[in-house]
């Protein structure tokens, strides 16, 4: 029997980011899954400009951006020989609050390796060919049962762990086992999806599409590796044999010929192909006593919108910290109802919309604008927790809203997205570059110097390395100010940005949301008393 601190079952994007928000939080963890090679395929391929910044907490980022790119505007053809080009999405301004500004294109599989490369720094490999078969819940740690598949040979090996996430895909043995409810449809229209490579000639500079969705419908789309020469592929429709589609190679090009009326395009290898029939489901809760499901384990959806992925990687960071604190014992376990109470109403504000998306697919067809428009809203900026137990929140009750539409021009509120803040003076230049998945940040904004220092003093009784201090005086402050001798950054808002969005004092929590708005030490002690023991 072997031993960790945390078992996780999966490794796509939701398995491999907890993995690496756990380790960078100091807890040991093993990383399983039952394919005997890394998979294959772009599939999930866009990244959401909110988990770009989380990724930047986490020192991903770079190598995201180095590797991934732009989202191609869709050309499509139409009956008359004319074109009609749309844009995906709408180019956001690079603002000193959203560094970020629009989604990247990155396929899953290379997505995945970036991330491997990470979890590898910390000598942590995915163990190939692991099966998660079965587990046993106890007080204080969990007993899973795992087959190891190598050359054909089977063998059984025990894992003690403190506890277990699951995060290994739609047909999850740990949601299955917790008996967690996984509400919602299957739906009837079928989608065959795949990546093939193209000889020639090169289709680089849109998403191509052909035919309709209400009758025949294919969309080729280019990879962001210019060198691949491998694109992505999406054939839907009622009008046709998804079956006979989806048997392989010929089948599909045959298919392309026909639909298209492009045999002029010369196909490659074919990588993979699937025929998917979207199921829309959620569970009724992210997890049970010392187990916990994570990403499409936890819920599944139409892939119009580019949400699971980004949306399972949010599950992750939320989880990851919750999870470290109460391990290391400086947290309750109640903290972990959180993880339910916080991601069920986002969940299910995603669904809806990507339910949406999915009908107008299908209904109005892939050469209409409602179709193919992605709104801001789908960049997860908005994403909040509003209603969150934990939360503190001086100026009272945040207004309940659209858990995924928070920040559109209203007032910051506890629960919303933590803003960025370029233009600071100091050993930091801006608040991203602070923030990080393994601690909290106190963000002080006050002119007060007795008030400062009181501040100071009670941050000084919680764990060490649980939070970091951030005094931020005013753009016209004429240093020393304050005494931050104690403060583990002393910044000025050189440009004015931090004072625009923040005042008073501000936490700001590991996955980058506001955990509490107050003036002072007594707000502070509130907040802090729901988190740490």
């Amino acid at each position: 029997m072997t031993n960790t601190s945390v078992l996780i079952a999966g490794a796509g994007p939701s398995g491999l980011a907890l993995a690496l928000a756990l380790l960078q939080n100091g807890m040991s963890v093993r990383v399983i899954d039952k394919g005997e090679t890394h998979k294959v395929g772009q599939k999930g391929c866009g990244i959401q400009p909110r988990i770009l910044e989380l990724y930047h907490f986490m020192g991903v980022l770079p190598d995201i951006q180095k590797k991934g790119g732009l989202i191609c505007p869709v050309i499509h053809y139409l009956p008359n020989g004319e074109t009609k080009t749309l844009s995906m999405v709408t180019k956001g301004e690079v603002t000193p609050d959203k560094p970020c500004s629009e989604p990247l294109l990155l396929g899953q599989d290379r997505h995945e390796q970036i991330l491997r490369e990470h979890l590898a720094k910390y000598r942590c490999e995915v163990e190939l060919g692991t099966e998660l078969v079965s587990f046993e819940q106890f007080a204080d740690h969990v007993v899973s049962r795992v087959i190891k598949t190598h050359d054909g040979q089977a063998v059984e090996e025990t894992i003690e762990s403190r506890w277990l996430v699951g995060a290994e895909g739609a047909h999850s043995v740990v949601r299955k086992s917790l008996g967690l409810t996984f509400l919602g449809e299957t739906r009837q229209e079928n989608m065959v999806v795949g990546d093939i490579k193209i000889i020639k000639p090169q289709l680089d500079e849109f998403w191509h599409s052909y035919g309709n969705a209400t009758t025949k419908s294919v969309v080729i789309r280019p990879s962001e590796d210019p060198a691949a020469n491998k694109y992505q592929f999406f054939a839907m429709g009622p009008q046709l044999d998804m079956t006979t589609v989806a048997s392989g190679r010929e089948a599909f090009i045959k298919e392309f010929y026909a639909v298209s009326g492009r045999t002029d395009i010369e196909f490659g290898e074919l990588v993979w192909i699937s025929n998917f029939r979207p199921n829309i489901r959620m569970v009724d809760k992210f997890g049970s006593g010392r187990a916990f499901v994570a990403g499409d384990a936890a819920h599944v959806h139409s892939p119009t919108g580019g949400q699971g992925l980004n949306s399972g990687i949010q599950d992750s960071i939320n989880l990851a910290w919750k999870l470290a604190l109460v391990d290391k014992g400086l947290a309750a376990p109640t903290l972990l109802d959180t993880y339910t109470q916080e991601r069920i109403p986002v969940i299910a504000a995603m669904l809806n919309k990507t339910t949406e998306l999915h009908n107008k697919t299908f209904t109005q067809g892939v050469a209409s604008y409602d179709a193919w428009k992605r709104g801001p809203e789908l960049y997860q900026f908005g994403v909040n927790y509003r209603g969150s137990p934990i939360i503190v929140d001086e100026a009272g009750t945040p207004e309940s809203l659209d858990p995924y539409r928070s920040g559109d021009g209203g007032n910051l509120r506890a629960g919303d997205r933590a803003p960025d803040a370029s233009g600071l003076v100091g050993e930091k230049t801006r608040l991203f570059d602070i923030f990080s998945t393994s601690y909290h940040t106190v963000l002080i904004f006050s002119g007060a110097d007795p008030d400062v220092t009181e501040i100071l003093d009670l941050l000084k009784a919680y764990p060490v390395g649980s939070l970091k201090s951030v005094v931020i005086l005013p753009q016209d402050a004429a240093p020393p100010a304050v005494d931050g001798s104690s403060a583990d950054f002393v910044l000025t808002d050189g440009e004015g940005h931090a004072y625009k969005h923040y005042n008073g004092v501000v936490v700001v929590r590991p996955d980058g949301m506001i955990g509490a708005l107050v003036s002072g030490v007594d707000g502070l002690k509130q907040y802090f008393k729901g988190i740490f023991l």
